[in-house]
């Protein structure tokens, strides 16, 4: 269900783009109406409906779009007026955009000094709340970090931890939704090599699942029916239980949430 509404969400997001709120940039014109937004000034006075809450709205200029025309903002792009060889530019520093009217913000996009994108904030079931956090590296531009709400508890349940590459690289997951992980993914060049289970809650691993690889040819019984010397029974089951918290970074993360 989230990915289908979170595709939706997406292509929501990128037709609001698409209509002339693209991303980042430094530029000497804004564009929509703007206002500015004083230090003592509020901002639900000054600039109607935006949320200070979600993004750091002192002292910026605050350009509104109206997508469908209804009479009332749709897109609140805030900017920061700097000085660059003795040029006035003003540069991107959050987006807030209400996809379903109701007022409330259900993708917002935070951006550094130079208009790279720090974070991109999304609310899935439009409930006010936000299911998925994602955060870019803003040399690269990718995304390192992306936390979910799998359970709409307002809670983030799952972490995907991505390389320099954008390749995913582990998985915690929490799922008796104390703020902890409980299962951890472990990802080699993208594909599945592991699972780590902490039954009991407890912070350390009980048991550990090898992902399942080829099987090489059957190697011929003997006649009697034993095993051949050197094979292992129950080469399907599970690995044994496992009292430890999990290598390498996980082990660092293993009771962060």
């Amino acid at each position: 269900m989230e990915n289908r509404v979170g595709f939706a969400l997406a292509a929501a997001a990128a037709a609001f783009v698409a209509g002339g709120c693209g991303g980042g940039s430094k530029s000497a014109k804004t564009g929509g109406d703007t206002q500015q937004m004083g230090a003592s000034e509020s901002s639900e006075v000054r600039v109607p409906r935006v949320d200070p809450s979600l993004c750091d709205t002192e002292g910026k200029k605050v350009a509104t779009f109206d997508l469908n025309h209804d009479n009332k903002p749709d897109v609140w792009k805030l900017y920061k007026t700097v000085d660059e060889g003795g040029t006035s530019l003003d540069v991107l520093t959050c987006k807030q955009v209400d996809l379903d009217h109701d007022g409330r913000k259900d993708y917002v996009i935070t951006y550094d000094t130079n208009g790279n994108k720090l974070t991109e904030e999304f609310d899935f079931d439009f409930d006010g709340r936000f299911d998925a956090r994602h955060y870019f590296d803003a040399k690269t531009g990718r995304v390192y970090l992306v936390e979910r709400d799998s359970d709409y508890d307002h809670k983030p349940d799952i972490w995907e931890k991505y390389t320099k590459d954008g390749v995913i690289e582990s998985v915690r997951r929490d799922r008796n939704a104390d703020g902890k992980p409980d299962v951890w993914e472990q990802y080699d060049a993208g594909s599945l090599t592991a699972i780590l289970w902490d039954d009991d809650f407890d912070g350390r691993v009980d048991r550990k699942d090898e992902a399942k690889k080829a099987k090489a040819a059957p190697t011929p019984a003997p006649a009697d029916g034993a095993a051949p010397d050197g094979a292992q029974p129950g080469g399907d089951e599970p690995a044994p239980a496992q009292d430890g918290a999990p290598a390498g970074d996980d082990a660092a993360t293993a009771g962060q949430g």
